[in-house]
C-alpha cells in the first residue's frame, strides 16, 4: 500500500513538473518580446521585453521579488509591466510546460576566447558585449570603449538593467580581470 502510494506521489510530481518540449512551442507567442540567446538581436531591432536566456540564473526580477517558480509564474499569469496576462491564453497544464521550458534557460554566457585575449576581454563578451557592443546599431547600452568610469564595479557586482549580478557567476579574481580590462578597454 505504501509503495503504491509512493508511486503515485511521484507520478503526479512528474507530471506537475511540465514538459519543457511542449513548453518550447508555446514558447513561440513570448519571442515577440523575448529573447531567449545571448547573442545580440541582428535581425531586427531589439525586443522590448527583457532577454530569458538566464532568467533562473537571476537573482530578482525586474519587479524586485526573488527568481522562485511563483514569482515567475506569477508575471506570466498577472503581466508586469506592460506585459500582459496569459492567465486566461493557456490552460494549467501548458503553463506548466511553459515553467519547465524556461527551467532549461539557466546558463549563463558562454566565455569564447579569441587569440591574443585577456582574460578579461573574454569575459566583457561573454558578459557585456550582448548590449554594450560599439559595432552594433542595435545595441541596447551606452558604448563603454574609452569611458571607464569608477561606479562600475557596483554595477557589475549588484548587477543593471537586464544583466544579472556577476557576483552570483564570476569570482573576485574574474570581477577584477573584468574590471581590468574595461579600464583599458
Amino acid at each position: 500500500m505504501r509503495l503504491a502510494l509512493l508511486l503515485h506521489l511521484c507520478c503526479v510530481a512528474v507530471l506537475a513538473a511540465g514538459d519543457a518540449g511542449k513548453g518550447r512551442e508555446l514558447f513561440r507567442s513570448c519571442q515577440g518580446c523575448h529573447s531567449t540567446s545571448n547573442e545580440e538581436n541582428t535581425s531586427g531591432p531589439r525586443k522590448i521585453g527583457p532577454s530569458l536566456s538566464s532568467l533562473f540564473g537571476k537573482v530578482t526580477l525586474r519587479n524586485g521579488r526573488h527568481v522562485e517558480d511563483d514569482s515567475v509564474r506569477e508575471i506570466v499569469l498577472d503581466g508586469f509591466n506592460g506585459m500582459p496576462s496569459f492567465r486566461y491564453s493557456f490552460r494549467p497544464a501548458e503553463i506548466d510546460d511553459l515553467m519547465a521550458y524556461l527551467h532549461t534557460l539557466r546558463g549563463k554566457p558562454a566565455e569564447v576566447t579569441s587569440p591574443g585575449d585577456s582574460p578579461g576581454a573574454a569575459y566583457f563578451r561573454a558578459y557585456c558585449l550582448r548590449c554594450h557592443n560599439p559595432d552594433s546599431r542595435t545595441a541596447a547600452g551606452p558604448n563603454l570603449r574609452g569611458r571607464y568610469r569608477p561606479e562600475w564595479q557596483a554595477l557589475i557586482e549588484a548587477g543593471h538593467a537586464d544583466s544579472p549580478a556577476m557576483k552570483d557567476w564570476l569570482g573576485d579574481k574574474e570581477r577584477g580581470l573584468l574590471l581590468l580590462y574595461l579600464k583599458t578597454y
